[in-house]
């Protein structure tokens, strides 16, 4: 089995730089620079690390600079990260090096949801906000460097092989072709082309202990749009739980009307949804512990996996 090149990880390269600041190893000097600035070499550090290219009229569409600004900032972060970045003349594209470390450290969850949502302001470290807000302590957090070369296999439309440790069957190797990171709720998945079952399943980030790109082709069948599951969505109907002494308060809380709220959803992601609601999805809505939604069209269950549908009931 044939390793694709950027997996030579045997190289000298720099240290990690600490959150909100940057490595200048190699450069004999550091310097302050302003928040725009930061902000804009951190979008290419990003990139790079995350989908493996960054062109120069991506960094002027995201900050409405000039030119010749990205110009100057792609040779700064060359100065500061030479083991990082290189040019292809061909394809007039920057592209992520064998020996990559990133720039810039980065929060995990801020990470994941800048992947599925697009890089945004203030991602960089973490910056004073005049509202004070807080998020419950994410337990799992799943392999920064690892999730990088997942989402650079999206991308990049590769396969990858994993060492993954199942439940079901411990440890094991297999060859996947990633094309959605998925935020469940509680953990990150990533949905892939299993070649070892030959199906589309899902892979929990977190149990994955290695990744290898592969240099073999991509067959059509392997790709996203063969993925019946996640191309097919299903109407979810969610109601407030029968037994609940005040329905209007549940009605309010989930934007309902006439009592009901409709939600399109990929039949792949089913499951998810209303393990992390704890929707009562059995026939009598009579299952276990407090549930505040209820399922109204249960037949839609049927795209759900036997682990939740034994877990919803």
């Amino acid at each position: 089995m044939q390793q694709a090149d950027d997996q030579a990880a045997d190289l000298e390269q720099p240290d990690k730089a600490v959150p909100g600041t940057l490595s200048t190893a190699g450069t004999g000097a550091e310097e302050e620079l302003n928040f725009s600035r930061r902000e804009r070499l951190a979008f290419i550090d990003f990139n790079l690390m995350f989908k493996g290219v960054v062109r120069r009229d991506m960094l002027i569409e995201r900050f409405g600079i000039a030119p010749s600004v990205a110009t100057k900032d792609f040779s700064r972060y060359k100065e500061l990260a030479p083991y990082n970045i290189e040019y292809d003349k061909n394809r007039r594209l920057h592209l992520k090096r064998a020996t990559f470390r990133p720039l810039f450290s980065y929060d995990l969850p801020r990470a994941l949801a800048s992947l599925c949502d697009g890089f945004g302001d203030g991602f960089v470290g973490r910056i004073d906000s005049a509202i004070s807000c807080e998020c419950p302590y994410h337990l799992q957090r799943p392999s920064l460097e690892l999730t990088s070369r997942i989402s650079v296999a999206i991308c990049r439309k590769q396969a990858v092989s994993i060492d993954y440790l199942s439940l079901a069957s411990g440890r094991s190797s297999r060859e996947i072709v990633p094309h959605t990171l998925i935020d469940g709720g509680l953990r990150w998945y990533v949905r892939a082309f299993d070649r070892k079952s030959g199906q589309f399943r899902d892979f929990l980030l977190n149990r994955i202990l290695s990744v290898q790109t592969l240099s073999n082709p991509v067959e059509e069948r392997e790709r996203r749009g063969a993925d019946l599951w996640w191309n097919r969505m299903v109407l979810v109907d969610l109601i407030p739980h029968p037994a609940l002494a005040h329905k209007e308060a549940v009605e309010l809380e989930y934007g309902m009307q006439d009592g009901h709220r409709l939600i399109d959803i990929r039949a792949a992601y089913l499951g998810y949804l209303l393990q992390f609601w704890q929707v009562d999805c059995s026939e009598h809505y009579d299952a276990a512990g407090p549930h505040y939604l209820a399922l109204a069209n249960r037949e839609i269950l049927s795209y759900v996996s036997p682990f939740y549908r034994d877990f919803l009931g």
